[in-house]
This record gives structure tokens, C-alpha cells and sequence, in this order.
């Protein structure tokens, strides 16, 4: 390689790390995590219900989690119907990846929690142990502010372990203002950047 190949290779490799850390792209998921802030705090509420109503097995549970992924991805995909194709962003992957990764860790605690037979819900305080962690690795990778999110997660899971009688009561009230707040701020961050002539951002 000689010099000006590596110059070009330099170059592509910054652009590449400006990209990771550009909110830009983010900022088009204010609107949906608005609306998820209401599908998903309502399915957290939901489940403390069946659970008080004496449900355990997770047939029930199933049922109603198994409405609102779906309506969680095509409202992610109906929302983002106008965008231009093209090859998906470095951030929208990341996003992607650790929320899918902390929504099948979710299932996984809850799935356990039934088959060691608790009667005690463990499941939400692991919940904001792993929702904590999706949020710091946002931080790592999109900005420092969302470590305050990883930090009021991380403090929840102390008190729902102390009052597990919340349970998914406490978490779907949390995730909702914690998602409606954050989806608030992304929204207006966007429409100050498209009204300052910002670039619309394009994702698939």
C-alpha cells in the first residue's frame, strides 16, 4: 500500500467513525419509540395483571406479547415506509442489534423464572439489569447522555428487587417514561436539525 492508498484508507475510516457517532439516523426513531412507549409499557402493565389475576403459565403471557412485537415492527417499518432504500446505517444496525438482543433476554429471564417454579418475579429486576446494559452500550457507542438512562435502570432493578410486588408494574411504568421522554427528545432533535437544513437522513 502506498502512501496515498493509505491516506484514502484513512480517510474512509474516520468517515466511518463519524458515521458511528452521528445522531443523526437515531434521531428518526423518536416517533416510534414514542409509540412503543405505549404498546410496550402497556404489555409490561399487562403482564403484572395476568400475573395478579393468578396466571403462570405462559401460555397468556405468550398471547400478549405475541401481539405487540409484531405491532412494534410494523409500526418500526409503516413509519419508515417514505425512506428511501439503501444500504442499511452503521448506527440503525447497532439499535437494531442491542434491542433485539435485550428483548430475547427478557424472554429468556421470564421463560426461566417459570421453569425453577419462582413464585417470586425475579424477571423484573433482571429486566432493568439487561435493559441498563442496552442502554450503556448505547452510550459506548452514541453518546454519553444515554448513560443516565443505563443509571436509572440500574438504581429500579435495586428497588424492584427490594418490592417485587411491583413487578412488571413498576418496569412498564419506567419504560414508558423513560421511552417517551428519550423518543420526545429524539423528535425534537430531528425537526431542529431538518429546520436548521440538516440532511434528511435515508434508512431502509
Amino acid at each position: 500500500m502506498n502512501r496515498e492508498e493509505a491516506a484514502e484508507a484513512l480517510q474512509l475510516i474516520r468517515r466511518v467513525v463519524t458515521q458511528a457517532r452521528d445522531e443523526s439516523t437515531l434521531q428518526n426513531w423518536g416517533l416510534i419509540w414514542i409509540l412503543h412507549a405505549f404498546t410496550n409499557g402497556g404489555g409490561f402493565l399487562g403482564t403484572h395483571w395476568l400475573f395478579l389475576q393468578g396466571y403462570r403459565e405462559p401460555g397468556p403471557f405468550a398471547l400478549l406479547w405475541g401481539a405487540i412485537i409484531p405491532l412494534n415492527l410494523l409500526s418500526i417499518f409503516w413509519l419508515q415506509r417514505r425512506e428511501a432504500a439503501g444500504v442499511r446505517s452503521f448506527i440503525e444496525r447497532q439499535v437494531w442489534s442491542i434491542w433485539t438482543t435485550c428483548m430475547g433476554g427478557l424472554v429468556l429471564v421470564g421463560l426461566i423464572n417459570w421453569m425453577v417454579g419462582l413464585e417470586l418475579l425475579f424477571t423484573p429486576a433482571v429486566g432493568c439489569v439487561l435493559i441498563a446494559m442496552a442502554f450503556s452500550v448505547m452510550g459506548a457507542l452514541m453518546g454519553r447522555g444515554w448513560y443516565a438512562a443505563a443509571a436509572v435502570y440500574a438504581l429500579a432493578a435495586l428497588g424492584l428487587a427490594r418490592m417485587p410486588q411491583w413487578g412488571f408494574a413498576g418496569l412498564g411504568g419506567l419504560w414508558f417514561v423513560t421511552q417517551l421522554i428519550g423518543g420526545g427528545l429524539l423528535l425534537r432533535a430531528r425537526r431542529r436539525r431538518l429546520a436548521a437544513g440538516g440532511p434528511q437522513v435515508r434508512l431502509v
